[in-house]
């Protein structure tokens, strides 16, 4: 005779006791913690369905078209440095999408901020696009003279990349920042990489 047999037998008995056997006041906890757990999963669904049907699925994208600018000290310019940043944005969302307020946006050669400005409140309507104009500005009356001959060299030697950074809020994903690349010069819109605390 197999000596486990017992304690397999006492274990099977447990295995078998079921809901019949808890108080009733355990079973109305479990009965109304599978009621709230319901209850948000359906006003959940609920938001999503009819609220805000691409809050999961729906994105935003951004281009930028070839930027204006002066004061780089380029072909004898001695203005103070200045971009005119045209963004164009594109949604996919089924409602409107806005900033929370103005962003600011930052332009930038090699890591380094060169100027600075803001846009005002923008909204994208849904399925829609919409242009976020900015001139960004700086501080300083010239650039460094060691930073414009960066600039030539590289003009001369393939390219100046120019790196457009704008910053915003939303209600929805909340934190958001647009990082746009071109090369200095170029003649054609460039297209945007967006980054968000919140999955798009």
């Amino acid at each position: 005779m197999d000596r486990r047999e017992p304690l397999l037998s006492r274990l099977d008995r447990v295995a078998r006791i079921d809901g019949s056997h808890l108080p009733n006041s355990a079973r109305y906890s479990i009965l109304l913690l599978i009621f709230i757990l319901s209850l948000v999963m359906a006003t959940f669904c609920g938001y999503i369905f009819f609220v805000d049907p691409n809050l999961l699925f729906g994105n935003i994208k951004f281009s930028m078209e070839p930027v204006a600018y002066a004061g780089l000290g380029l072909d004898g310019d001695t203005a103070p440095p200045a971009f005119n940043v045209t963004l164009r944005a594109t949604s996919t969302f089924n409602r409107r999408f806005c900033s929370t307020g103005g962003g600011t946006v930052q332009a930038a050669f090699s890591g380094l901020t060169v100027a600075a400005g803001h846009v005002a409140r923008f909204c994208v309507e849904a399925k829609g696009s919409a242009v976020i104009a900015s001139t960004v500005s700086s501080a300083w009356t010239a650039l460094p003279a060691a930073f414009r001959d960066r600039i030539n060299h590289g003009r001369q030697n393939g390219g100046v990349e120019l790196e457009i950074d704008l910053g915003f809020e939303n209600e929805i994903k909340g934190s958001m920042w647009v990082r746009c690349r071109a090369i200095l010069d170029a003649k054609k819109r460039t297209r945007c990489r967006v980054f968000t605390l919140s999955s798009f």
